[in-house]
């Protein structure tokens, strides 16, 4: 994850997605991230797995 952030000239990182419900995941990717310099922001109101997707569908049909 830190290699492929840091081919970027980004220095902001959102965690998404249901793999990131893996605890272990989540925290060790914010740890190494953050340790290398980013800014890691993540989801505290929307769900991780399918309600977070559905809310993606929704926002892209209504701004088709």
């Amino acid at each position: 994850m830190v290699n492929i952030a840091q081919q970027s000239t980004l220095k902001t990182i959102a965690l998404s997605g249901g793999v990131f419900q893996n605890k272990r995941l989540y925290e060790n990717g914010i740890c190494a991230l953050q340790n290398h310099g980013f800014t890691v922001i993540t989801n505290n109101k929307i769900p991780t797995n399918d309600g977070g997707i559905a809310l993606g569908q929704a926002w892209v049909a209504g701004n088709i």
